[in-house]
């Protein structure tokens, strides 16, 4: 029962903020912007992924592309781009600098400094957004906010693991970074942070964060120390799948569940208590024992309730299709065996290379 509760919470609170308006704002007032774009490797879809930053619509803004190697594959496909769109504001950079393992902190330092805004947008590769995106982001940014970040919407996927992603972002993380946000926790992802130079000065600036594999989880962190909130922008922001192999499901969700085990291990352990299929069967013997019940019909209601509340939050994040439903049920009943092997380890593999995750987040190569 707590965890129906839990799901309509989080589902209701998805629903009431993405319906709610946008601030509107004349042209002459919105703020610039330096859109930081660190880019390693070509993810599928990377093309249309960058293009449609370009075609943002906003008055003032920059977008500063950095690699971290100068033969970087992705300036394949970004070199013809800054040729097709000569009167947009862009930089392109090379970060030779290292301030800790975690390569992409390294990858934007220069970009971070060569910013001529005070407020900075860092934003992934594998991001496609629409021309209004900076109109409905930047109206938010009060001055109790230190990060607006985003719920990420896995959208046209492909291959089984495609839909076990897309089920994941659109159902499990979307609930979740609302129900953390009301509590009052800080719960960032990377794809989408807009904060002010200014505010993150106060904390030491992004060289701080380099240590950490977490970074957006711990610049929201570094934020709430400073009394400052961090919100959701009231629109997801779309992560371009494309072909998604379920080895890379598998392994980016263990790279994931390691980084929560090392930064707060104990809601880690717990962790089994909220899913689906294990809070259900406790549930189910539970009720057996008080009204005798058959724990087959209480545990299937169970996962059907959860099933269609999903589905509607599915709705609301990206878009309905019978593939990710099926997606959803394969999901339910890999989420504890999942739990299982991040529990077995410490290591992650990111970007071609090993990683030995330490207490509270801290990372070191290996």
């Amino acid at each position: 029962m707590v965890n129906w509760l839990i799901v309509g919470w989080g589902t209701w609170s998805v629903s009431r903020h993405f319906s709610s308006p946008t601030s509107q704002i004349p042209d002459a007032q919105l703020p610039a912007v330096s859109i930081l774009k660190p880019l390693k490797g070509v993810d599928e879809g990377l093309a249309d992924n960058l293009e449609s930053f370009f075609k943002i619509d906003y008055p003032s803004f920059e977008i500063i592309f950095s690699v971290s190697n100068p033969q970087e594959p992705a300036l394949e496909v970004l070199v013809p781009l800054l040729k097709k769109y000569p009167n947009v504001n862009t930089h392109l950079l090379y970060s030779s600098k290292s301030v800790g393992p975690n390569p992409k902190i390294n990858n934007l330092l220069c970009a971070y400094e060569k910013a001529e805004s005070d407020l900075v947008l860092i934003s992934d590769s594998n991001i496609r957004v629409e021309p209004a995106y900076l109109r409905r982001l930047i109206p938010d940014l009060k001055s109790s906010i230190g990060i607006i970040t985003a719920v990420v919407a896995g959208t046209e996927p492909s291959g089984l693991g495609g839909y076990l992603e897309a089920s994941y972002l659109n159902t499990f993380f979307a609930r979740w970074m609302f129900i953390t946000r009301d509590l009052g926790f800080e719960s960032v992802v990377g794809k989408s942070m807009l904060f002010r130079k200014s505010t993150a000065d106060r904390f030491g600036g992004l060289k701080t964060l380099g240590c950490y594999i977490a970074e957006d989880y711990m610049a929201g962190h570094a934020m709430k120390k400073l009394d400052l909130k961090v919100d959701l922008m009231r629109s997801p922001i779309r992560q371009y799948l494309g072909n998604y192999s379920f080895r890379s499901f598998w392994n980016r969700h263990l790279r994931w569940g390691r980084i929560r085990k090392a930064i707060a291990p104990m809601a880690f352990l717990i962790e089994p208590f909220f899913l689906t299929t294990v809070s259900g069967a406790l549930g189910a013997f539970a009720l057996n024992q008080i009204t005798g019940l058959s724990v087959f019909i209480f545990w299937f209601v169970h996962l059907l309730v959860w099933c269609l509340s999903d589905i509607y939050l599915n709705h609301l994040v990206d878009r309905f299709s019978w593939k990710s439903v099926g997606a959803w049920w394969l999901r339910e009943f890999l989420a504890f065996p999942l739990w299982l092997g991040i529990l077995g380890g410490n290591k992650v593999h990111w970007r071609g290379k090993n990683y030995q995750l330490l207490k509270g987040g801290l990372v070191q190569g290996v």
